[in-house]
């Protein structure tokens, strides 16, 4: 069976992340710790403003408390046996902050969700994010399809 501590579990509260959280945290248990990471997308923070939705600081700061609640609808009733949830919100582009916090926290572990939140065009001239973190990442990914 697969087995890893700790984990980064990076997450956009679609049903696909919460899956990738559940299957992380079968894989931590008993003792593990888990890290749950939600990335404010800079684009999005960069067109809100340009469509006079406020200042950064305001746009982030509803952003930041949007993903307090998110965090707790989607943890709500879950059960964990012993593994422990750490939570973090960063601003950035999320396949970096991805990669970047699973280095800076020398975690030896991603589980992630295939399909998020993100458009299917930007997907096809791009790739998903989930795609750009296995290219790019030195650790194990595993990727949850659904």
């Amino acid at each position: 069976m697969l087995k890893a501590a700790d984990i980064l579990v990076p997450v956009d509260f679609s049903p696909t992340s919460l899956n990738a959280v559940r299957a992380a945290a079968g894989i931590a248990a008993p003792d593990g710790d888990l890290t749950l990471l939600h990335v404010i997308n800079q684009d999005f923070i960069n067109d809100a403003i340009a469509a006079s939705l406020g200042t950064t600081e305001e746009i982030t700061q509803r952003l930041r408390e949007r993903a307090e609640m998110d965090f707790a609808a989607m943890l709500e009733g879950l059960e964990f046996e012993g593994v422990n949830i750490e939570r973090m919100i960063v601003v950035g582009a999320p396949f970096v902050e991805i990669l970047k916090i699973a280095r800076d926290l020398d975690l030896p572990m991603i589980v992630m969700g295939v399909r998020g939140r993100s458009t299917p065009p930007e997907e096809l001239l791009f790739g998903s994010t989930a795609e750009k973190v296995l290219r790019g990442s030195r650790v194990p990914v595993l990727c949850i399809p659904f």
